[in-house]
């Protein structure tokens, strides 16, 4: 009998209005979901050590199940789809790839997979997904494609292009009887490839590629999707998750003017705080991590100009802090304690291997490596998690 890896599986369904076409009684997007659960039922049928996370793209890309292996939660999960725009697969495959790299970090030696379900109607830009299509390669992830309805007539298929040059399979289906039984066909199991070393490699030139293909969008939301993720998110109410005020200290302008929302956790923070927050990364100059979830995200260039003119507001200030109501101090940890500290740095989310000293911060109990510590205090002045200033 062959010995097969456990596999990571981001299902990636394409929920554009296109969907919504009654070719495929009652319309695309039912037998899409049908194919869907057909895929999950028969995946946990072979393994069940197997784990399924579930991404929706459209006009946004939507993470509506992280990975697990119950069943019923995915089941639960795709009765949350909404249609939503044209489909834009580059951010969609671009979520799914940082959800798999975490679990990469967690534990390697799995296959990682991302099964694309669509009916190919989606926007896409071919500089980048040529980009995107080496760093899925680059990371060893295999991409299948159940494609709804007929290839185009003209022209090149990008999906077949995308899963011949990860190693993954394609099909198009004519009727809903085949399409639904296709999920069946692609839960089987794969073999494995080698990766580059995207993960663990220590020189920037490695990491930076990745970095910039990786990154999603800040999104925009409704009024009414902002009053549902503020009450949502009750703990952190009408406040940015980078100011941690509801007014941004930048502009002045409040959540419902300037509020952008990260993609993965839905947390709010101020455009113009965005983009002083990147502004001070290691990364690219508009790329920074979520600070609630630390998932990649990118700002326009265009709203750097505002970060640009905030620092030089802050030269002039002596680089004042941004106001905050409460206050902390960093206390040194022992270093008979570093060992048992069962929690990554707040800043670089790295372990702690007795290299640098350890603080932690009073008020919230976040932990920092020295040299994070220091530059942390010369980005803003303020824990990085709970925003009180240092003092």
């Amino acid at each position: 009998m062959r010995d097969f890896k456990v596999e990571d599986t981001v299902i990636l369904l394409d929920v554009s209005r296109s969907m919504l076409k009654t070719d495929f009684p009652p319309n695309r997007l039912k037998n899409a979901i049908e194919t869907i659960k057909n895929f999950i039922r028969t995946k946990f049928s072979i393994d069940l050590n197997d784990k399924i996370a579930l991404i929706t793209f459209g006009k946004h890309a939507k993470k509506l199940s992280p990975f697990t292996n119950e069943e019923e939660k995915l089941y639960r999960a795709l009765q949350r789809i909404r249609i939503s725009g044209k489909g834009n697969l580059i951010q969609g495959i671009s979520f799914s790839l940082q959800l798999l790299i975490e679990e990469m970090r967690k534990l390697g030696g799995k296959v990682s997979r991302i099964f694309v379900v669509t009916d190919n109607k989606f926007t896409l830009n071919k500089n980048k997904f040529n980009d995107i299509t080496e760093v899925a390669k680059g990371l060893g992830v295999l991409i299948d494609a159940c494609q709804i309805g007929n290839t185009e007539a003209s022209g090149k298929n990008e999906l077949k292009i995308l899963t011949r040059q990860t190693g993954g399979e394609y099909g198009y289906f004519n009727n809903s009887k085949a399409l639904i039984n296709a999920g069946i066909a692609f839960a089987s199991k794969k073999n494995i490839k080698p990766t580059r070393d995207y993960i663990t490699g220590n020189t920037k030139e490695k990491s930076i590629p990745l970095i910039n293909e990786i990154a999603l969008p800040l999104k925009r939301p409704s009024v009414l999707e902002l009053k549902i993720m503020l009450n949502k998110h009750k703990t952190a109410a009408e406040k940015c998750q980078i100011c941690h005020s509801s007014k941004s200290p930048i502009t002045n302008a409040d959540l419902f003017s300037e509020g952008r929302a990260c993609p993965s956790c839905e947390h709010l923070m101020h455009l113009s705080c965005a983009a002083m927050w990147a502004k001070g990364t290691e990364y690219d100059i508009n790329i920074f991590r979520c600070p609630f979830c630390f998932y990649l995200l990118k700002i326009p260039k265009s709203a750097l100009k505002i970060a640009e003119l905030k620092l030089e507001k802050s030269k002039k200030d002596k680089r004042t802090p941004l106001k905050t109501h409460e206050t902390t101090k960093m206390k040194l940890i022992p270093k008979a304690e570093v060992a048992s500290i069962n929690y990554s740095c707040s800043y670089c989310h790295n372990i702690f291997l007795g290299e640098y000293e350890v603080f932690q911060c009073e008020k919230c109990g976040s932990y920092y490596h020295e040299p994070c510590l220091r530059k942390m205090y010369e980005e803003i002045k303020s824990c990085r998690f709970c925003g009180a200033e240092i003092v």
